[in-house]
């Protein structure tokens, strides 16, 4: 021991001792009195003195016995139980200024002889760490751009709030993503804070919470003590939402308009899963959407039943050419003298649990999930097969053509003009008789890698058709510069064209158009011959429909029309 330690007393050095640890140190008799304390906890609770504080009990800290009394408790358990209290963190009051937080520890003080005489206590004041954390925790509720709750938050509130009935609206907003591709994502940034503060708006009229969920999706939650319309109050919610969403936006000198698609659901029970009323919600949206957005639609239990059917289709059609599920059926196509021209090709699906699936709900599942290019690979694939041995086999005519629908969705594979070009070199098969059949949706998003790869496909001898022509909203300036062959007249307008004065004109309007492109045309759907005579004094002179077959597999097709000519 150095000589100046040995100066100093043992009283003074466990007083240096006390002073210099890095907390807060204080013991107590077991009536709760303070015997004494270090001075950095003298100056934390602001006395003068450490005598000032010995004989003290809590309540001459605290400045009420409701935040003396569980201190007191807690000090009370130790010395009665014989066990430590360690690692509580609590707040320390302090009249006039921010609260401050503390890690409490307490052990019971014992003589030699296990005698428990009072309890020792250290505290450690953590508020940087505590708001810290409270900061982080703050930060992963709250969305950065718009400030407003984020899905978490919301997830919360609707867990921990108490209500009687509840609703909850989830906003998609229509033609987002074209506004941030086109004019880039800090003016599309700025409009989702702008749409937000809208958003904000019209919740706090309603007393209800505004959420972002995450990219342009937005939720609406309302509690209610009682059910008295609150399906007519989330009605009213959704419109107001819908109008001021309606109204142009300035942005930068940008103009822009955004609409929204809303989905609807009520909860009448606590105890569901948030997971739940979220899907049921995003269900409805997803209803609003497809029948055309700037609306707001109502769960429904069907919905759910129609979403649990498309997953189980998704389920099924992801190994369905693995299993060998799809098939081909042909259906012929005739000019007016009954000759065999060609015929289309459609792909059918039939599943060991599921039966027939038609093609209106697989396609479109297809298309989404991104498999429409394996099922359209396979359709290209065996339809060359079957036609090759029709041209060997049926003697058909040389102007006999085999159409293939392609989904607009394949045109933007990179490798599809390779893969055709690819199987009509493996199955030697002449590009003059192959039609790749195309929707009008396509000339209507104007892609140019779609439309580069038409003009390929044309530059191969292929010959393009439009199907279902008149159906969608084609630019008539693209009709004008690809590289078309045919224009097929959707079967909408050949059912009692006969009778139909409007579809008359319509279809007269689409073969004088045709023939003023050079274009040839052929009706679908012709099931009279009294509709075939009515085409025919328009001017339209090939056919396909039920009148003359039905769609037939490969092998039915090639026993009825051999050596047909």
């Amino acid at each position: 021991m150095s000589r100046s330690n040995k100066q100093l007393s043992a009283e003074q050095l466990l007083r240096i001792v006390l002073d210099t640890i890095p907390l807060r140190v204080f013991w107590k008799d077991t009536d709760l009195n303070y015997l004494g304390a270090n001075q950095k906890l003298i100056d934390d609770i602001g006395f003068d003195r450490i005598e000032d504080l010995i004989g003290q009990s809590d309540y001459a800290i605290y400045s009420s016995p409701e935040e003396a009394d569980p201190k007191r408790a807690d000090d009370r358990k130790v010395i009665t139980s014989g066990e430590a209290k360690l690692n509580i963190e609590e707040p320390l009051p302090i009249a006039g200024k921010k609260d401050k937080w503390l890690r409490t520890n307490k052990v019971p003080m014992r003589t030699p002889a296990g005698e428990i005489i009072g309890i020792l206590g250290t505290y450690q004041d953590i508020t940087a760490e505590v708001e810290y954390r409270q900061l982080i925790e703050h930060q992963a509720l709250i969305d950065p751009l718009t400030k407003l709750a984020n899905r978490r938050c919301l997830q919360n509130q609707i867990r921990d709030l108490d209500y009687q009935v509840a609703g909850l609206l989830f906003i998609d907003l229509d033609r987002f993503k074209q506004i941030n591709d086109t004019l880039g994502h800090a003016i599309g940034d700025k409009l989702l804070q702008k749409v937000a503060g809208h958003f904000q708006t019209v919740a706090d009229n309603h007393g209800a919470l505004l959420a972002r969920l995450g990219g342009d999706e937005f939720s609406i939650f309302l509690t209610q003590d009682n059910e008295t319309d609150i399906k007519q109050q989330l009605a009213d919610i959704a419109e107001s939402a819908l109008t001021i969403v309606d109204m142009p936006i300035e942005i930068e000198q940008h103009i822009v308009t955004v609409g929204a698609s809303i989905g609807i659901t009520t909860i009448e029970s606590k105890t569901r899963s948030t997971t739940d009323s979220f899907t049921e919600a995003d269900l409805a949206m997803y209803k609003a959407k497809v029948n055309g957005g700037n609306r707001y639609s109502f769960f429904e239990d069907s919905l759910k039943t129609s979403a649990q059917r498309k997953h189980t289709l998704y389920t099924q059609l992801h190994n369905a050419i693995d299993n060998q599920e799809f098939y081909l059926v042909y259906q012929p196509q005739f000019n007016a003298d009954q000759e065999l021209i060609g015929a289309e090709a459609l792909a059918r699906w039939r599943n060991s649990e599921l039966g027939e699936v038609s093609p209106a709900e697989f396609i479109q599942i297809a298309e989404e999930s991104g498999m429409i290019d394996k099922i359209g690979q396979w359709v290209i694939k065996q339809a060359l097969e079957d036609a090759k041995q029709w041209h060997s086999l049926l003697h058909v005519s040389s102007n006999f053509k085999l159409a293939i629908n392609v989904s607009s969705k394949q045109f933007y594979n990179k490798h599809l003009v390779d893969y055709v070009k690819q199987q009509l070199n493996d199955q030697s098969f002449d590009a003059q008789h192959l039609e790749i059949e195309i929707t009008e949706s396509l000339l209507l998003e104007q892609k140019q890698d779609a439309l580069t790869a038409i003009n390929e496909l044309k530059n191969l001898g292929i010959s393009i058709a439009i199907d279902d022509f008149g159906t969608g909203y084609s630019s008539l300036s693209y009709l004008a510069v690809l590289p078309l062959d045919k224009l097929k007249v959707d079967r909408a307008f050949v059912t009692d064209l006969a009778n139909n004065e409007t579809n008359k004109k319509l279809v007269e309007a689409m073969v004088g158009l045709a023939a003023s492109l050079k274009l040839n045309i052929i009706a679908e759907g012709v099931e009279t011959m009294t509709e075939i005579d009515a085409l025919k004094t328009l001017n339209c002179f090939e056919y396909q429909g039920y009148y003359f077959d039905k769609p037939l597999s490969y092998s039915a097709f090639s026993d009825k029309y051999n050596n047909k000519r």
